[in-house]
This record gives C-alpha cells, structure tokens and sequence, in this order.
C-alpha cells in the first residue's frame, strides 16, 4: 500500500578505502542518480567517515545508513535506520533522533520520509506502536502488500438492460440479438450477442446464430441489439464506479478496471484485508442500489490477475487474489485465462512447449520463451505467470481504441473490393481522428461482419508507437490475407478498422520549432 520505490543498499568490502573506491562510488553514485534509483551507503572502513564522502552523498541526494555504531548524519532527503536492538529505551532513542534531525533539516531540506530496517519481525509491532501506527498482526500476513486493483464485470450486461425497461423479462430466458430486423416474432435471422443466464442454463450462448438458439430454447425472447441504450446504463455504472477509484479504466462497456490503492487507505488509515473486502462489497453494494444491477469483481495487486479473478464465481460474486498468495492461485489455472494470450499462442504453449497453466508458464525457462515470442511478450506473459506485471489502469478520460466502420452496399466476398473499401473509405476517417486527438498507436485492427453476423477480426502490432497513416494503410492487405475468402464462408456485409495501444506525446515546444524524437525515424 502507499507509494513504493526502489532503495539501493551499497555496502563496500572492508578493505576498500576511499582512496582505492572514491573514483568508483562516485561513478556509480552518478549512474544511479542518472537512472533515478534513491542509494544508500554503508562503509565498513573508517577512512570513509570524513567531509569529502558526505559531500559525494550530499551532491547524489544519498543517505549514509544510520546504526549504533555510525553517526547519524543527514545527506539526502531521506533517512536509512537499522535497527538491530529489541529494547524499547533503544528503539525510543533512535527514533527521538530522527524527530531531532527532521527539525534541524527544516530550514535547510525537509526530510520526505524514513526507512526503518529491522531484522527481527517482533521488532516491527513495537516500531508501529511507538509511531503511533497501526501494528501489523500474524506478522503482517493480514496486510495488503502492493496496489488494489478491481477488475467490475457487469454480469449479462446487454439482458440485463433490457430487463431494467422491460422487468416482465427477469427469470425467463431472453436474448439480445444481432440483426437489422425489428423486435419480437419478427426477428428470424441473426446472431446471439448475449443472453440472460436463464437461456445460459439452456445452452445459447454468444456469436450463436439465432436458428441454433430456437432450436435449443424454443421459448426465448428475443431482443435487438441497441447499443445507445446499453452505452446510458453503462455511462451511469462507471460514473458511479469513479467515486470509488483513484483511476478508472474501462476497457470495454461492461468492464471497468479500478486502481483504488490510495482511496482504500484514506477511507480506512491501514490496508488490513478485511476493509479491502468491504471496500469491494461496498462496490457491488451500490451497482446493485443505484443501478439495479449485478455484477462480479476481482480483486489483486495486478490488472491480468484482478480480470482472472473477476471470471470466478458469476453471477453476482467476489474473488481475491491475495498478494501473498498469488501465485499459489494461478498457479492451477489454464493459460487460456490469461486476458491477452490469443488462441495461436495458446496452441503453440500447449502442443510445441508442453505449457497448459499459468503455474508451468511460470516456471519455464524464460531463454526459451524469448527465443519463440520475442523479448516483449515473453517478458509480458512470464510477468504475468509470476504474479509481477505492472501494467498501469488508465484514466478514463483517454480512449483505449479509435476505431470507424461501415457495411457495404453490396455483400461480398472478393478481397480485392473489401482492400479498396478499407483504403478509399475508412482510412483518411480514422487518421483524421487520430491526429486531431493527439494520438500515438501500436496496433491495427481490420474487422468484419459476414452476412450470417458472424464477427472477426485480425490485427497487428508495432514495436514502437506510429503516427504516419502509412502505418495503417500498409497492413490493411497483410490483415485481409488471414481471413478466408472461399466458398464455404459467407459474404461480408461490414467491414471496420480500428486501432489501439494508444498514448498521447507532447509535442509543442516553446521555440515553436518540432524536435525530432526516435518515433520519426520509426
């Protein structure tokens, strides 16, 4: 919980004086100050304790480790204690020492904060209690370690719409469908875009044609797709949901990610697993109050775990991962739970590399998986097995996905007509929104709808962001080429373009002039 960073504990042999290690602490003092990593020094040979290393310290803003045996001397902006004594008297001591120098270095620097090393676990309750913090029980096994992330599904969203305006729908089993006919009897071709859970029990399922569903659910009720409705009930949810988040990301119109790390800790002063829990119920509390709806969260300390747990237990349910036990929950799962992890990657984990859960994804070596998937994925995918991705929630204010499509005047198959389509009528649309947005991408994404309402997509990345419209047109033709054309496939009715992995990149300088960055030569 809180803010985290990175402290590197630099401890020379004894038998290095500052005359032999001078030149060489200063250039690694250089590096780490360079890379922004905060260091701290503890010399073991008394040749070090003089003015010219605390200036070295001073000038690289790193702290000089405070013991019973150094003397306490401040010469960054932070303190580094260890405290080795269990006696209460001497724990007092030290930290009255701290209090001392924080009022001295008003003047001059405040000091932001101070690390207190123990090595003895009893050590940490008395420290807590004499800075009148909340002690840690079970050795801090109850805590919260790292960021709580929330992955919000909102279960059956599309059906569920429908019954908030047509409650004669709720306990039987109804269908929201793909298709430009109108509502009721008159609905007879299409596809299943979702379906209540009582139609679930009976076997309809999403991207089911409509002819399938009627055969196993003779009675469902059927429902066009109305998705400005949909967006409403959606907008109202995620309004709601960003009161609780310190960052609010939605992927998707039934999905949200919630990064409330800070606001958990304000609203509660500690990160003890149980608020964390009736932080999350509170969540479904309110989804289900105000908007009459249920939903599923997952909650950990990463977004690819928080969206794993959030598939458990639906309807209406709450799965933790816990960050002490995290990877003991994946470890078990199949790889295809992994949200990112397509079905050509799966086949080639399962069939060539043995790999069928996240447990062996884990533990396999990473050599190999660079050699099949590329430093970027491989890293990415073994990040994830062990329960250490880092990838950030972003706001919600910026779009995940630019994306324009159109359906043909008439149906077809023939590639040729689907690229000049593509090229002539989306291409210049998307870009044009795109650079009036400000917007960097990596992925290209080509989508179609046949005429039996089936969807498919194909897509491409970059390994560096892009801005040139030659990066979409380009791949347009490389992307037709993985779809089928034959004769056993059905016409194309509509075809989309769509691209992702967005970011904006300050470009305006005070001089009015445009310095080049890496991504023009890209």
């Amino acid at each position: 919980m809180g803010e985290k960073f990175l402290a590197l504990v630099i401890q020379p042999s004894m038998r290095i004086t500052i005359k032999d290690g001078r030149e060489l602490l200063n250039e690694v003092l250089r590096i780490c100050a360079y890379q922004g990593y905060r260091v701290v020094l503890q010399f073991n040979h008394y040749s070090w304790f003089q003015d010219l290393t605390y200036h070295m310290l001073e000038k690289y803003n790193a702290a000089l480790t405070w013991t019973e045996t150094s003397r306490p001397l401040v010469t960054s902006d932070f303190l580094y204690l260890r405290i080795n004594d269990n006696e209460e008297n001497v724990i007092k001591k030290w930290i009255q020492k701290v209090n001392e120098k924080q009022e001295e270095n008003k003047k001059v620097k405040e000091l932001e904060y101070v690390i207190l090393v123990v090595d003895r676990p009893a050590i940490v309750s008395k420290v807590l209690k004499l800075l009148n913090l909340p002690e840690r029980m079970n050795n801090g096994q109850n805590y919260w370690i790292g960021r709580v992330i929330m992955c919000v599904d909102l279960n059956a969203f599309y059906p569920s719409c429908e019954e908030l305006r047509d409650p004669s729908l709720i306990g039987k089993p109804h269908a929201t469908i793909m298709t430009d006919q109108q509502e009721g009897n008159n609905i007879t071709k299409g596809v299943v875009a979702s379906s209540s859970y009582e139609a679930r029990k009976l076997g309809v399922r999403s991207a089911m044609p409509l002819s399938m569903a009627r055969e196993l659910c003779p009675n469902l009720i059927l429902k066009p797709v109305d998705i400005p409705y949909y967006h409403q009930v959606s907008n109202k949810v995620m309004s709601m949901l960003e009161v609780y988040a310190d960052t609010l990301e939605q992927p998707s119109i039934d999905e949200a990610y919630l990064d409330c790390t800070k606001k958990v800790l304000s609203k509660y002063n500690h990160s003890h697993y149980s608020n964390i829990k009736r932080y999350a119920l509170d969540i479904k509390r309110t989804i289900e109050e105000q908007c009459n709806l249920r939903s599923s969260i997952g909650l950990a300390p990463t977004k690819s775990a928080a969206k794993m747990a959030s598939d458990f237990q639906k309807p209406d349910g709450l799965t933790i991962f816990y960050p002490n036990h995290l990877q003991k929950f994946l470890e078990n799962l199949e790889v295809e739970r992994v949200s990112g992890i397509g079905a050509k990657t799966q086949q080639v984990l399962k069939e060539e590399m043995g790999i069928r859960t996240i447990g062996q994804l884990a533990k396999y070596d990473v050599q190999n998986l660079m050699d099949k998937f590329g430093k970027k994925n491989e890293l990415w995918m073994w990040q994830v097995a062990n329960g250490r991705d880092e990838d950030p929630v972003v706001p919600r204010d910026d779009h995940i996905s630019l994306s324009t499509e159109r359906t043909l005047e008439s149906f077809s198959k023939d590639k040729k007509v689907i690229l000049k389509f593509l090229l002539n009528e989306l291409v210049d649309e998307l870009y044009a929104r795109v650079t009036k947005r400000g917007y960097h991408f990596k992925t290209v994404a080509v989508k179609i709808v046949r005429s039996d309402f089936s969807v498919e997509t194909r897509e491409t990345s970059y390994s560096n962001f892009q801005i040139r419209k030659e990066s979409i047109a380009s791949v347009i033709e490389g992307l037709l080429d993985r779809f089928s054309f034959d004769d056993s496939t059905a016409r194309i009715r509509k075809v989309g373009l769509k691209v992702s992995k967005l970011i904006r990149l300050e470009t305006k300088k005070p001089s009015g002039l445009k310095q080049k960055t890496l991504l023009d030569y890209c």
